[in-house]
């Protein structure tokens, strides 16, 4: 740290930060983040702030954001923090209060961890705190009551943390609706906006998002020293040589293991534990209580293992790592480094071994981490057609409505949130038509107001159903008799009969009682071992295959057409990726579809090699065999390639490069309508919306047409070598 100059930015602040600085905190400087910050915030704009984790973003925020509620003298609320995990509130509360309270500021924290008896009550005239510590969701529930909305018509600051986690989800879209309504809540102006984040691939798109047009807006983006790091990879196709292999790893050290579902997890929880003590396990069906146990082992002495899904990715602080074990190849070049700044703290490498299972995922492996060395990362896009959200909105204005909302007062209402801003009259129309066709809605000459039907699927417990667009996974809280939850448990996997024993969070249970009426399961501890204890599984959301992003995918073609790696790899592992990448084609070009014909038993095959991802090629698999509609072809895609069975000529190379082509300067929304439907049940208000705004969320959010389009815009074919 710099020491401080008493002459210029440290002078200029309240003299109880002052204090608090030199005497709370025992700071003698700022970090050149929190100089920039701080200087960016005091001339207005909003921010977003792009640091590594334990770079020091949460006082870059808070620094600014405390002197102007100090000099400003206000006791009313003043700033709102918003993060994307409860568990994160957790983990800042203390260091925020902290800082807070030694200014003499007051903090509330209101989420659904935390009891009734202790939260803020936001009764209008009542005693407010300066700071609140919240989710979007719980802010919801704050907004939508109009005894508490009168509190927020005095704040002056939203500091959103771990910001890139929202932006393209329906969260993100939800999250924009708020800060817009803040806005017009509050009577102190600008609300000023400051996002935190670690590196990623389009900041100023991030920034562009997070302000909006026409407001004040910087990016404070300091680059991060180089720092070593070290890598090392077991390639093991034995799942009990892999078990053993993490266990020599992570024995007598702070580690986590990072897998890719909840599943997996509970399959690695027991054989691990039976190697090496303190293992932990650490989701999102895991009870709090068991995650807050997990996190708060990393202060014991000696080992601990956290076996942990992308829960632990984000900005809890767990003090100084050794190892980060990755299990299977990274999903993206952002998770990879999230991931990998969990180690690394206070001067000391960041390590992380990889446990891969074939050749291929050592080839994805490096690929990730020379896209990271070359400081690629995937591309945040916002959901451009989030209709859905627009009818959470739109009850959110109606319900308590009792003389109904006019179609003019609507339609200007939904149209003033950023998200929906470019959306016409005319779709506004069409969607009221829709609702009051299926009584969601019923109108009285030019008045809506919520309908019967809207009433019984909406408006259980005042509305909650509202509170946040997240579909609801239907799961069971796994509970004891006492009432202790102990997790939750898949509705499927709760569905068998009564009786079942089965093993979660490292423990055996006995289902005793299954209450549909409530979502619950009665559970009691069990002694059982061996074949008749079953292992949880929980109903996943994504795709088959979609291992690797685009982006990753990407840093694939861009290794193979090299020929070698960049990465001192140790010669045994040197040797299974050249041994890979020697039985592959050549004179790959990266950013161009390379199709070839390759002999088979009877007859050919046609490879495209688009290096796209596996989401794309099942659209251009699914696009191709519309095409190909004589029904004589089979396919197989994966997330570099589709191979198409069945030609009786090399030359069928050609056919499908003319093929692709066309797609490429083909419409998008035409291409939408030769793909599957998806359920309206994809989207958690989806039921209430008309087809054709299903199709573009759809084309937009889930077949992502204008990226897969993009992809082929170049299409190479080769001549086979075996004709």
């Amino acid at each position: 740290m710099r020491c401080f100059d008493p002459m210029t930015l440290f002078e200029s602040f309240h003299p109880s930060l002052q204090e608090v600085l030199l005497s709370g905190m025992g700071w003698d400087g700022l970090r050149p983040v929190q100089e920039e910050t701080c200087r960016a915030v005091a001339g207005g704009a909003d921010v977003v702030v792009l640091a590594p984790t334990a770079g020091g973003k949460t006082e870059a925020a808070f620094i600014p954001v405390i002197d102007a509620l100090l000099k400003a003298g206000s006791s009313g609320l003043g700033a709102i923090y918003l993060s994307p995990l409860k568990a994160l509130i957790n983990d800042q509360e203390d260091r925020i209060r902290l800082m807070c309270g030694r200014a003499g500021l007051t903090v509330a924290s209101q989420h659904g961890d935390v009891a009734s008896r202790d939260r803020w009550k936001f009764a209008a005239g009542g005693e407010l705190p300066n700071l609140l510590l919240t989710t979007p969701e719980s802010l919801e529930v704050l907004l939508g009551d109009p005894v508490s909305r009168g509190a927020f018509s005095s704040v002056r600051f939203v500091v959103i943390d771990e910001i890139h986690a929202f932006m393209e989800t329906d969260r993100g879209v939800h999250l924009r609706c708020l800060l817009d309504r803040l806005e017009m809540i509050s009577g102190k102006g600008v609300v000023q906006r400051i996002g935190l984040s670690a590196t990623v691939g389009n900041p100023e798109d991030l920034l562009a998002w997070l302000s909006g047009s026409g407001r004040k807006k910087q990016l404070v983006q300091i680059p991060s020293p180089a720092t070593p790091k070290q890598f090392s990879f077991v390639v093991e196709e034995d799942f009990s040589a892999q078990v053993r292999a993490i266990a020599n790893a992570v024995q007598g050290k702070k580690a986590l293991v990072f897998v890719d579902s909840r599943s997996f997890a509970e399959r690695l929880m027991v054989p691990l534990g039976d190697l090496v003590s303190g293992v932990y396990l650490h989701h999102s069906s895991v009870s709090a209580e068991d995650r807050a146990t997990a996190e708060a082992a990393f202060d014991q002495s000696g080992g601990t293992c956290v076996i942990c899904t992308s829960t632990m990715e984000l900005g809890i602080d767990i003090g100084d790592l050794d190892l980060v074990i990755q299990y299977g190849p990274p999903r993206s070049v952002a998770a990879f480094l999230q991931r990998l700044g969990r180690t690394g703290r206070r001067g000391r490498a960041a390590a992380m071994t990889f446990i891969l299972q074939n050749p291929c995922d050592l080839l994805i492996s490096a690929a990730t981490i020379e896209s990271a060395m070359r400081h690629e990362i995937e591309p945040l896009t916002a959901p451009a057609h989030a209709y859905h959200v627009m009818i959470q909105q739109l009850f959110l204005l109606l319900k308590g409505r009792t003389g109904g909302v006019s179609q003019k007062t609507i339609t200007v209402s939904l149209r003033s949130l950023t998200p929906f801003s470019t959306v016409s009259p005319a779709t506004v129309a069409k969607m009221l038509l829709y609702l009051e066709e299926r009584e969601y809605v019923v109108r009285d000459g030019d008045l809506y107001s919520v309908g019967p039907r809207a009433e019984r699927e909406l408006g259980k417990s005042n509305w909650i159903a509202l509170i946040s667009v997240i579909h609801d996974a239907g799961g069971y809280l796994a509970v004891l008799p006492d009432g202790t939850v102990v997790g939750t448990l898949d509705p499927r996997f709760v569905g068998s009969d009564p009786g079942k024993m089965f093993s979660f969070a490292g423990k055996n249970w006995r289902l005793l009682f299954r209450d549909d009426a409530h979502k619950r399961a009665l559970v009691e501890p069990a002694s059982a071992s061996g074949s008749g204890v079953k292992r949880p599984f929980w109903s996943g959301t994504g795709m088959r295959g979609a291992d690797a992003s685009p982006t990753v995918c990407g840093a694939v073609c861009q290794l193979l057409a090299r020929g070698k790696t960049l990465l001192p790899l140790p010669p045994e592992q040197q040797e299974i990726l050249d041994g890979l990448i020697r039985i592959l084609p050549e004179d790959f070009v990266p950013g161009t579809v390379h199709v070839r014909s390759e002999p088979e038993v009877t007859g050919w095959s046609v490879v495209a090699a688009t290096f796209l991802g596996a989401r794309a090629n099942m659209v251009l698999a699914r696009l191709l065999k519309e095409r190909l509609a004589d029904g004589k072809y089979s396919m197989r895609y994966d997330q570099f390639a589709i191979r198409i069975f069945g030609w009786e000529s090399p030359d069928a190379a050609e056919r499908v490069g003319d093929l692709l082509r066309e797609l490429s300067r083909t419409d998008s929304q035409v291409l939408a309508g030769e793909l599957p439907e998806l359920p309206d049940t994809t989207w958690k208000f989806g039921a209430m919306l008309p087809r054709e705004m299903l199709s573009l969320m759809a084309a937009d959010e889930y077949y992502c047409l204008g990226q897969v389009l993009a992809g082929i815009a170049t299409v190479r074919v080769r001549e086979s070598i075996y004709r």
